[in-house]
């Protein structure tokens, strides 16, 4: 009997605890919550090109929710593999401007999609890898500014400067989206693109600085002593040029030629008595006799200057042009002239156009390529003169531009554009173009493709290569022209098809790039 007493006891004490720990749940509710799912469906990564934008649709599940109770955000790290993160967006898909560089290869950015419920606090997170691909390829390099002081780079891709380009785009203040809103110092005033040692490179001058830009992600990639061999305290650089296997730089009077195909930075200057002007003729041509490779008027003696070859196994020196006493004119006695422009035609010959400092005439003196032969080797001859003082507005004319395959010169005043037309005895000059809101022209060249003339067949050529003319000009804003020329000989614009950009700032220089 006590033992039926004590299991009884024992029984009523456990059933007591369990009815202690018991929750009375009858009043609670136990409706399940609803959840947001994304679908990530075909969504696995992204790839956008740079400047381009990069849209993302997700598919959202939301079960009974509606769209106002979820609150959306969007953000990416501003550096691949990197911890900081910006907010592009509070929305529910995603339209973005991408101006982060082209990642290399392995590295991507994250990108972070995040969904709270705002009943809940609850948060529906998905993440993707963002590969950002080069969108500057071929087309022109426009250098700017928008204070006097600096320069920004701006870039066009367009059918009549892009090789199998059918579409248009301008990408504005690249170098400055790139570069944490930095501008270069300085006003570029002249653009080479190259190769320098396998990187496709923009070099980009001013009265002080030389700097050096790659293209790939319009980084900053080296300025004056880290772009030589051989350092220095200042730096005047005057003009960039190239001929096959050689980049130019014309730098305080001296000349530089250096293969930066092959090399990372440039070379000594030539040892030379001679004072190199801005303005130069080398010949990028290449064909049996090899011409001579460099003419250039000197001011400081009032003569020409050639050299016949800019490598090692040639001759390396300047001479002066040999005097011509029964000639159209004598190369080695011309004094108190400057340089105007300078330019070489597809057959060698070499014009340069001179003012005379005390009569103000403005010529055009012609010499043939004479040969290298080396050791051999035969001076450049004069070959014509042609006085064009008379020319309208040549007095205040600013930009010249010689055509390499035809007896053109163009030049500007202005917001007026004249040709010279100098293929017979006596030049013809006439008007060609008017600026419509007559803007000043601020720079002016012929198109050439970054590569020309080194590809074998002259036919992969754009059809617009050598064939129109790139003009700027500044009113209200920067603006630039193509201008198509036709009738070959003559020189007329083809104004119905001229192309135009515009809201840029003041352009200082423009070039081509691959």
């Amino acid at each position: 009997m006590k033992d039926i007493i004590k299991y009884f006891v024992v029984f009523v004490v456990v059933a007591g605890i369990f009815q202690s720990c018991y929750s009375d749940r009858s009043t609670l509710d136990l409706n399940p919550i609803s959840g947001v799912n994304i679908d990530t469906t075909d969504m696995v990564n992204f790839s956008v090109y740079q400047f381009d934008f990069l849209k993302v649709i997700p598919k959202l599940q939301m079960g009974s929710l509606k769209d106002t109770d979820l609150i959306y955000e969007w953000k990416i790290n501003l550096v691949p593999d990197d911890t900081l993160y910006q907010i592009i967006s509070n929305d529910r898909n995603l339209d973005y401007e991408v101006k982060f560089k082209p990642n290399t290869s392995g590295k991507t950015h994250q990108l972070y999609y995040t969904v709270t419920d705002k009943n809940t606090g609850l948060d529906y997170i998905m993440t993707w890898p963002v590969t950002v691909l080069n969108n500057i390829g071929e087309g022109l390099i426009i250098a700017e500014t928008y204070d006097g002081n600096s320069t920004e780079i701006s870039h066009i891709m367009s059918p009549e400067v892009t090789t199998g380009f059918n579409d248009v785009s301008v990408k504005y203040e690249v170098f400055s989206s790139l570069n944490n809103g930095i501008r270069i110092d300085g006003l570029i005033k002249d653009m080479r693109f190259t190769k320098i040692y396998g990187v496709d490179a923009l070099l980009g001058i001013t009265d002080t600085d030389i700097y050096r830009i790659n293209t790939i992600d319009y980084t900053l990639g080296g300025k004056n002593n880290d772009l030589f061999f051989t350092s220095k305290a200042t730096y005047l650089p005057q003009s960039l040029g190239g001929v096959r296997q050689n980049d130019l730089l014309i730098e305080g009077g001296k000349l530089t030629a250096t293969f930066l195909g092959a090399s990372t930075k440039f070379g000594l200057p030539f040892d030379s008595q001679f004072t190199v002007p801005t303005y130069v003729a080398s010949n990028p041509f290449t064909y049996n006799p090899l011409p001579i490779i460099l003419s250039f008027y000197d001011e400081v003696n009032g003569h020409f200057v050639y050299q016949p070859s800019f490598n090692s196994w040639g001759d390396r020196n300047m001479y002066v042009t040999p005097s011509v006493i029964d000639g159209p004119f004598n190369p080695s006695e011309l004094p108190n002239k400057i340089n105007l422009a300078a330019s070489v035609s597809t057959e060698g010959e070499f014009r340069h156009l001179l003012k005379d400092q005390n009569s103000s005439a403005v010529e055009i003196f012609i010499l043939d390529s004479g040969q290298d032969n080396y050791p051999t080797v035969i001076a450049p001859a004069p070959k014509s003169v042609y006085d064009i003082s008379n020319a309208p507005d040549i007095q205040n004319a600013s930009h010249f531009v010689f055509l390499d395959n035809q007896r053109i010169m163009y030049y500007a005043s202005g917001s007026k554009i004249y040709a010279v037309l100098y293929a017979g005895t006596t030049p013809v000059i006439e008007h060609r173009y008017t600026i419509p809101d007559g803007a000043e022209i601020t720079t002016m060249q012929v198109f050439q493709q970054a590569d020309y003339p080194y590809k074998s067949d002259p036919n992969q050529y754009l059809a617009s290569n050598n064939k129109q003319l790139i003009v700027s000009t500044y009113g209200s804003e920067g603006t630039v022209y193509l201008l198509p020329f036709v009738n070959v000989g003559i020189g007329n614009i083809d104004q119905a098809n001229i192309r135009k950009f515009t809201g840029f700032g003041r352009i200082s220089a423009i070039t081509t790039q691959l």
